[in-house]
């Protein structure tokens, strides 16, 4: 019977932090570390080993010569499977937008609380997005284009894990339509992919989650 448990590559150059992590996911059923790395040429070589669901990454890699968000890319460009969370000390303007465009699906602070880290872990294992509130108070004023009521209502409806067939059904418009503008959603955002626009979307209020379209 295969593990219901979400397995875990994590990578930071602290060994405290790392301590702290160890003893946090040992308690924890939910998931399974499966390795660990102090640096990017260890990062990748765990992950290339082992397939992980989730990588925890730092942004600063001390002793590395390729930060956090590269490595990402890194991860990400070898590795399609494998989402990415940046765990990270640093809570500056911008950093969430950077690891986003790095193609992480979450973002979390150190200084949030351990159930924080376990839900963002959980819920890019299944596909979604997780940004800290810490993040989000800080995000970067950037001047994305206006999105039109259509536009902004098919970045809910994505949000809400809803694919083109559904959206186009709900909205009363074709298939085209929706896979338009979401082509135009992305472009306005800067996005690479729909996970992206979503998380960029949360991070600026450009929209209200909990609002049905």
């Amino acid at each position: 019977m295969p593990s219901l448990s979400v397995p875990l590559v994590v990578v930071d150059d602290h060994p405290m932090v790392v301590l702290g992590l160890r003893t946090l996911f040992h308690q924890r059923p939910e998931v399974e570390v499966v390795a660990y790395a102090h640096d990017a040429a260890a990062a990748l070589a765990a992950c290339r080993e082992h397939r992980p669901r989730v990588v925890i990454l730092d942004v600063a890699l001390e002793g590395s010569p390729i930060d956090g968000f590269a490595l990402c890319r890194r991860v990400r460009a070898e590795i399609a499977s494998v989402e990415v969370v940046f765990y990270t000390g640093r809570e500056e303007i911008g950093i969430a937008n950077q690891a986003f465009a790095a193609g992480a699906h979450g973002v979390v602070s150190k200084a949030d609380a351990s159930s924080d880290l376990l839900r963002a872990i959980l819920l890019v294992s299944r596909g979604k997005t997780y940004t800290s509130p810490v993040f989000a108070a800080r995000a970067e004023a950037t001047e994305f284009g206006d999105l039109s009521p259509k536009q902004l209502a098919v970045l809910r409806h994505l949000a809400e894990g809803r694919d083109r067939k559904e959206m186009a059904q709900r909205m009363g418009i074709g298939e085209e339509t929706v896979k338009t503008h979401l082509a135009e959603v992305r472009r306005k955002l800067g996005a690479r992919t729909s996970a992206q626009a979503v998380a960029i979307g949360l991070l600026n209020a450009l929209f209200d989650p909990a609002a049905a379209p």
